[in-house]
């Protein structure tokens, strides 16, 4: 989720500065354009065209977006919630890829189980850490609820990833 990680950079500084940028991404047109690309990466995921890595990276920086987008107007342009959460997605992004999907391959017969135990019994699958993704960003009343839904998607991206570098090797 490289994309992911350098836009929520991206996004913090941008807004640590107060570039005079940001308003572009808050207008009509961008919401558009980024609801779009979250329905072609959602799109390109169901009908398999597209790897999982790739479709999820997509979904999540426009998501992204989307969330700062639709929520700036009805916060405080300083709000530290637009500067830490990106930080905080970023970090959580690259560990998770540093630390498991870079070793998937190396992992040894029994991690690969313990992984599969794990996806068997996780409550969310993909499409409902999606769904949820997508309320989190709807309802604003609950400012923690959009970084909590895509810490499930992070860690939920992990395991399938994980599943199917594995599976290719």
């Amino acid at each position: 989720m490289i994309v992911f990680i350098v836009f929520c950079l991206l996004l913090a500084a941008l807004v640590v500065n107060q570039s005079p940028y940001l308003p572009l991404l808050t207008t009509p047109l961008a919401l558009g354009i980024n609801l779009t690309l979250m329905a072609a990466s959602l799109l390109a995921g169901y009908l398999k065209k597209i790897a999982a890595i790739y479709w999820h990276d997509g979904f999540a920086t426009s998501g992204l977006l989307v969330w700062y987008g639709y929520w700036l107007p009805q916060f405080n342009a300083d709000a530290p919630m637009f500067i830490f959460y990106p930080l905080y997605l970023a970090l959580l992004s690259a560990v998770v890829s540093l630390a498991l999907i870079q070793k998937s391959r190396y992992f040894d017969r029994e991690s690969i189980d313990y992984l599969r135990n794990i996806n068997k019994i996780i409550r969310f699958d993909i499409s409902a850490s999606i769904v949820f993704v997508l309320i989190g960003i709807i309802i604003t009343r609950h400012y923690a609820l959009y970084v909590m839904a895509m810490t499930f998607f992070i860690f939920r991206h992990a395991v399938n990833v994980c599943l199917e570098i594995i599976d290719q090797s």
